[in-house]
């Protein structure tokens, strides 16, 4: 492949996790906020439909998973899921912020509200799950599924960056002082915007029919399995089960980072006009994502995440002290460290789905690439629950300026302090539990490569 090949197919790797983080993030930043203050509705009902949709949809990702396994297409396994579900995400997503009144009906809005969050949940895994398991399809080069995810994860924090720093005050000049009527014009820019990036991604993208080694004396890979052979295969595999634990606790506090970000900002500092600038910092994440292919040249790609995590936790600390340069400084650390956290993990996901290959030789892509999905749902679920039921527990008045002490801290709690604890729950689990030798792995594979050529020249 033509360095033009390898840089176009990057590229448009990279735009479909931009598709689903340009709505994944106005849901983590934004969309508790739209709820509870533009649309009236209380914190703990919020928090609880984020809890229990995540209840419905936890799973939703291993069955898209098993799916993409058992998919046989002209267009491969996981291609066509971006054209089969990018258009009605983009469409769901139009309607997230398009809420009826309903002559006033409150109940009527409420169970509108809770059908769209649904399905626009259960249809964003359809157009996800296929993001992650495509890549050990796209190449079998190591180094190069490294630069892909790196890729996926500077397009990612472009499109979070954008959101972050424009959201606001494009709701402010589309809506002027009607919030509802801007963030539906909003929710329609972005909905068209995803439409667009996957059936971009879905016409240039193309997988490999030869990752998987069929020579002669190769060990039968077991492919094609059913949803219970696929699950006990999964569970076997104890890198996997170790970081898909990793993997919900870091969405976990993400999420819960993300959606308490507009609260500390706009009420423990008393800084709402910062909101933006702060948000928009997340393009610095790009720092952590381009490290990765450097980082993972002198150290295990757990030793990357675990060293991410440790920089998080330092940068999360130093925004508990009240100074708005500290502000800045902690969240540019802990946003950089972010940035290698997510790309490291997706590499780390194909190490595994590499490992099923060949230690275990079970061929299981899609239920394997689902981490990403279950995380996320989890992490949106505990985190919407968290910090939904924070703010009620705190008395946070979503129509009073001034929040009162125990409102403040229950915004503070879930803002710094629960994510510091989580990252440093999943340095434990990492250090003690995730034992797989990339190295060990390649190399493996790579001495298996060069006997079979030296068997096809004698």
């Amino acid at each position: 492949m033509s360095k033009a090949q390898l840089w176009k197919q990057r590229f448009f790797y990279g735009s479909t996790d931009l598709a689903g983080n340009l709505i994944w993030q106005i849901v983590g930043l934004y969309l508790l906020f739209y709820y509870t203050t533009v649309m009236g509705i209380s914190p703990a009902f919020v928090g609880t439909l984020f809890f229990v949709v995540r209840i419905i949809d936890a799973f939703d990702g291993v069955v898209y998973g098993f799916l993409i396994d058992h998919t046989h297409s002209k267009y491969g396994k996981a291609r066509p899921y971006f054209l089969w579900f990018g258009i009605p995400l983009g469409i769901l997503t139009m309607l997230l912020f398009f809420n009826p009144s309903f002559g006033g009906n409150k109940t009527f809005q409420l169970a509108w509200i809770s059908l769209v969050y649904t399905l626009f949940s259960l249809v964003y895994s359809g157009a996800n799950t296929p993001i992650t398991a495509i890549l050990p399809s796209l190449t079998k080069d190591p180094a190069e599924r490294t630069n892909l995810a790196s890729a996926r994860m500077v397009m990612t924090n472009i499109g979070t960056a954008i959101i972050g720093a424009i959201s606001l005050p494009m709701v402010a000049k589309l809506g002027g002082k009607n919030a509802e009527k801007g963030w539906m014009i909003w929710g329609i820019f972005i909905g068209i915007a995803i439409i667009v990036l996957f059936l971009g991604a879905f016409a240039n993208l193309r997988e490999q029919d030869d990752i998987v080694d069929d020579s002669a004396d190769a060990p039968e890979i077991k492919g094609h399995l059913s949803i219970g052979e696929s699950l006990k295969g999964a569970v076997k595999n104890k890198p996997w089960v170790i970081l898909s634990l990793s993997f919900i606790l870091l969405q976990t506090f993400w999420v819960i980072r993300m959606q308490t970000a507009v609260y500390y900002l706009t009420y423990v500092y008393q800084r709402a006009d910062l909101v933006g600038a702060f948000n928009g910092l997340v393009i610095v994440a790009v720092i952590g994502n381009i490290s990765i292919p450097f980082l993972s040249k002198f150290m295990k790609h757990r030793n990357v995440m675990l060293l991410s995590m440790i920089t998080f936790a330092i940068g999360e600390a130093i925004m508990s002290f009240k100074s708005i340069p500290l502000l800045f400084a902690g969240n540019v650390i802990a946003l950089v460290a972010m940035g290698a956290a997510f790309s490291i993990s997706f590499v780390m996901i194909a190490d595994t789905v590499e490992y099923a290959r060949s230690e275990m030789h079970i061929d299981e892509p899609g239920i394997l690439s689902s981490v990403p999905m279950v995380g996320a749902k989890l992490g949106m679920g505990f985190g919407g629950l968290v910090s939904g039921w924070l703010l009620t527990w705190g008395g946070f008045q979503a129509t009073a300026k001034i929040q009162g002490a125990k409102a403040l801290t229950a915004i503070s709690t879930s803002f710094v302090w629960l994510p510091v604890i989580l990252a440093l729950l999943i340095l434990v689990i990492l250090f003690f539990g995730y034992k797989l030798d990339e190295d060990e792995i390649a190399s493996a594979k790579a001495a298996k490569e060069d006997a079979d050529k030296i068997n096809e020249n004698a």
